[in-house]
């Protein structure tokens, strides 16, 4: 599916507004990638673990949402997504991208929404104001921690710094991990309940049961794993 761009390099201060009338539209023929946060908060949704969720819910590893045959995603359901409070980031910024490079220069993309779209599209509003609305701050706190996780793990591969620049580069390796579940990739890491459960274990702290602390831990966790 192409994405078409309709404003670019936005930041949050710019006129947007979006109101979703519930059509469902967007809810079809994505490739939703998940962050191990967003699967936490989704296998709370759900009552699971994150090793049940993933095993589940998720494909190529744990790092994409399992969509329907059909094109449908797995969470939508008559009244519509039946994960709402706990949606992936992607969903809560639709229809705008974010990317935030190493630079900490974020910016924002706005995408043509799908054909037949029932949602208004307006300049009554902000992108910051939009993003406060969507809950998205919890979510864009933990890509970023995330993004810089991968960044490091990418080093310890290859044994050369990544400047702040290369973070496409980053991205781009993960998709094609994604991509190639096949490939011998060692992905265990993406389950935070695991590797949470492992590292306590081996030092003797206590689980966290607040998502937000037990996200620290397990970035913590992977990067003793990765030393």
């Amino acid at each position: 599916m192409t994405i078409r761009l309709c404003k670019t390099g936005l930041d949050r201060h710019a006129a947007f507004g979006y109101t979703c009338n519930r059509c469902l539209a967007c809810c079809r023929f994505k490739k939703i990638q998940l962050n191990p946060y967003e699967i936490a908060r989704l296998a709370r949704n759900r009552g699971l673990s994150t090793t049940d969720f993933i095993a589940r819910h998720t494909t190529n590893g744990g790092t994409l949402l399992r969509f329907l045959e059909d094109g449908t995603c797995g969470f939508l359901d008559a009244q519509g997504c039946s994960v709402h409070p706990d949606r992936p980031l992607v969903c809560r910024l639709y229809p705008l991208g974010r990317h935030v490079p190493f630079s900490g220069v974020e910016h924002f993309n706005q995408m043509e929404c799908e054909p037949g779209c029932q949602g208004v599209l307006h300049a009554n509003g902000t992108v910051g104001r939009f993003l406060a609305e969507q809950g998205a701050g919890p979510f864009m706190h933990a890509a970023d921690r995330y993004l810089d996780l991968l960044r490091r793990l990418l080093e310890t591969l290859t044994d050369e710094a990544v400047e702040p620049a290369q973070s496409e580069t980053i991205l781009a390796t993960v998709q094609n991990v994604s991509d190639d579940p096949d490939g011998g990739h060692d992905l265990s890491w993406i389950d935070m309940d695991r590797a949470v459960a492992d590292y306590c274990r081996q030092t003797g702290v206590s689980v966290p049961m607040d998502i937000e602390a037990k996200m620290a831990l397990h970035i913590e966790a992977v990067r003793a794993w990765a030393a």
